[in-house]
């Protein structure tokens, strides 16, 4: 038990919230704004395998810019809800500044830059090229840079920087900075905050009339919010395992704070393009001389702690390589490790479910954080009756959303493949060409889509997780046959919306 979270544990609320990541706390917070009745948020204070304890909260919609971000009318509408909720954080910040309770700003950074290393593929390449057009699409500002100018970046001559883009408008918030405020601000307007699990739901007539906590304890409530993260899933699954959910599976991510010893500091976010498999590496500026470092994600079976030692070292190697080489005589401070709720097509889960008085939102991935402002926004016009300010193409029990083709998904595979491949400095025969790994490549994709026996296009994160887990191919195989019919394609391809707020 900590002074952020009491011990008070009412009988019943209007609202009880499930999770205390941002997700719940924003929630709550804008909830209690619109004087919407009493609300609970239950949730450990600890918040272990949580992904916004984790997080590095860049505020960086455009800096997560890939190839597909704008491909398709769907990828777009998703792209369009950072750019919206983007607007929104200075007034966030404002309001939450006086809650504050390190000593330090909550805005970390308040600029980014992006650099575009000879260490990646081809994939670097596009992603970069990616991110300028969708800048110029928008109107957003931009200016290529000397990477020499960039403060604090001192990356090894052989991992030097070929360019260097400048976004004046995204940076980055303390995410945990944040936390604290939020939970500071939902105290002093009068929101109970209980540091407990949430066991089960409970239910009756088909009506969510509460929750029951891990001691057993009973919170009746005129409507339940499931916004737990990778938890929601099973949560959501003890009122009835026939709600037709989009499966969720736990993205590991790992990152580290370190207390910087020499040299000059990084006074911006610094970060690659988006890679294979995951975000770029990042670098982000905490104050009081401590920098955080990550870069990893990795689906795994099930839902954990701790982190793989491969992934302490990819980070370590690659921070010191690619970023600044004095990093390795930095004091690393704290370790993290959160699991991000990654669904299965990609997109997030936000709305009502079947059970009268359950709402979802859930599978935000990686923009959880900086989408949270805005998604409270509509959640709780939602509950009020009031017509939503986002696509509901991304409801909880759809279709699964299609943006690829097997084909498509093939090539990007090996695509993401490859750049993994050269960034981690993997060798082949000295006779072996890129060609012929991309080659080795493509075969085993071919051979894991006839295995899975599904024509709908996975994304290469899915996929790669399908090819290396036999848990997580059945449950894919296992989804997708039931959900459409013996394996026939008749998921959803959606052709128009807008992330807009309407």
């Amino acid at each position: 038990m900590t002074e952020h979270a009491i011990t008070e544990k009412p009988r019943q609320a209007d609202v009880v919230i499930v999770g205390n990541g941002a997700l719940g706390l924003f929630l709550a917070d804008e909830l209690m704004e619109r004087g919407m009745g009493s609300v609970v948020v239950v949730g450990p204070s600890h918040r272990e395998t949580g992904a916004s304890q984790a997080a590095g909260a860049m505020l960086g919609c455009f800096g997560e810019t890939t190839t597909e971000s704008l491909r398709t009318d769907a990828a777009r509408t998703r792209f369009e809800l950072g750019v919206n909720a983007h607007e929104r954080w200075p007034a966030v910040l404002a309001k939450l500044e006086e809650f504050s309770r390190t000593g330090r700003p909550l805005l970390s950074a308040p600029d980014t830059h992006v650099v575009l290393n000879s260490i990646g593929a081809e994939l670097d390449t596009d992603n970069f090229k990616a991110m300028l057009d969708a800048l110029d699409q928008y109107g957003k500002p931009w200016e290529e840079m000397d990477p020499h100018d960039i403060p604090g970046f001192n990356p090894r001559l052989d991992t030097r920087a070929l360019r260097a883009v400048h976004l004046p408008t995204e940076g980055a918030v303390d995410a945990r900075g944040v936390l604290l405020a939020l939970e500071a601000r939902l105290r002093d307007a009068g929101a109970v905050q209980v540091d407990q699990s949430v066991r089960r739901l409970v239910s009756s007539d088909d009506v969510v009339t509460g929750v029951e906590l891990d001691d057993g304890h009973l919170i009746e409530a005129g409507t339940v919010v499931v916004a737990a993260g990778i938890h929601s899933e099973s949560l959501v699954r003890t009122v009835s395992e026939d709600i037709d959910l989009i499966p969720t599976f736990p993205g590991l991510g790992f990152a580290m704070i370190a207390r910087r010893t020499g040299g000059d500091p990084f006074r911006s976010v610094v970060r690659t393009p988006n890679r294979g498999f995951a975000c770029g590496l990042h670098v982000v500026p905490q104050g009081d001389g401590l920098e955080y470092y990550g870069a990893t994600n990795r689906l795994v079976d099930s839902i954990t702690g701790v982190t793989w030692m491969a992934d302490v070292r990819f980070l370590a190697q690659y921070s010191m390589q690619q970023l600044d080489e004095r990093a390795a005589g930095h004091e690393v401070v704290q370790w993290l490790a959160g699991n991000r709720p990654v669904t299965l097509d990609g997109f997030p889960m936000i709305g009502w479910l079947p059970p009268s008085g359950l709402y979802l939102m859930t599978g935000t991935y990686r923009d959880g954080f900086h989408c949270a402002p805005l998604l409270a926004e509509h959640v709780a016009n939602e509950l009020q009756g009031k017509p939503g300010t986002i696509d509901p193409m991304f409801a909880p029990t759809r279709e699964p959303i299609v943006t690829r083709t097997v084909e498509w998904s093939i090539n990007e595979y090996v695509e993401h493949n490859l750049a993994g491949w050269f960034e981690t400095g993997a060798e082949a025969a000295p006779q072996m060409t890129t060609a012929q790994i991309a080659e080795y490549y493509r075969t085993r994709c071919v051979q894991a889509y006839d295995q899975l026996g599904i024509d709908y296009g996975l994304g290469p994160d899915i996929l790669w997780y399908a090819q290396g887990s036999l848990l997580g191919a059945r449950r894919i195989r296992r989804y997708l046959r039931s959900h459409r019919g013996g394996g026939e394609t008749q998921a959803r391809s959606v052709g128009t919306g807008s992330g807009d707020t309407q």
